[in-house]
């Protein structure tokens, strides 16, 4: 989810490809309030992680995701049952 239009969420999606998963839009940022990750600062959301399960519990969360840090990446994996 990001604070980009659905509209700009499909165009990325015709560069990228099919993802196993919908994106959301979140335009206002009420969604990025809520979860705790809005920078009222800098007036944005920040980079953040939620795998949430299908009955809406959250598997896993990173509040200040990092990218280039491999072990966040494989966590993601992991909480999405795709540990290799």
């Amino acid at each position: 989810m990001s604070a980009d239009s659905l509209e700009s969420h499909r165009a990325f999606q015709e560069r990228a490809g099919e993802f196993p998963f919908p994106l959301a839009s979140d335009p206002d940022l009420a969604v990025a309030r809520l979860y705790g990750v809005m920078r009222e600062d800098l007036k944005r959301a920040g980079r953040a992680i939620f795998v949430i399960g299908e009955d809406g519990t959250i598997l896993h969360s990173i509040p200040y995701y990092q990218p280039g840090d491999v072990s966040q990446f494989l966590g993601i994996f992991e909480a999405l049952g795709m540990e290799g």
